[in-house]
């Protein structure tokens, strides 16, 4: 899943930011408000997806928001791992437009229509 998709698909509905990596994630978090964040776990060169989390966490105002781990590594035990480190919500790769918009209008308790 691309970051340019999921603009496709979010940008209908909400206002959308992205970061290249996780320390530019840290940088926006710290300069916005946001009500949701899409954290991918692999986020290749520099610190990973759950690093972030936990440098975003110590944000004020962070501490609560919800944060969901998208991500490809799909066995038994990564979403228990995620959880377990910040990470409120859990969507494994591959998942439909549905399942993603489901997923936030459940957390965010919108309707999206």
């Amino acid at each position: 899943v691309s970051v340019n998709y999921l603009h496709h698909v979010l940008n209908k509905y909400f206002s959308v930011d992205s970061a290249d990596n996780g320390n530019e994630a840290i940088k926006l978090s710290a300069e916005n408000s946001y009500d949701l964040i899409l954290m991918d776990i692999g986020l290749g060169v520099g610190i990973n997806g759950m690093e972030a989390t936990k440098e975003i966490r110590k944000i004020k105002g962070y501490e609560e928001i919800p944060i969901i781990a998208v991500t490809g590594f799909a066995m038994k035990n990564d979403k228990k791992e995620f959880l377990s480190q910040g990470l409120t919500h859990y969507l494994s790769k591959p998942f439909t437009k549905a399942e993603l918009l489901s997923l936030i209008k459940e957390i965010l308790s919108r309707k999206i229509t």
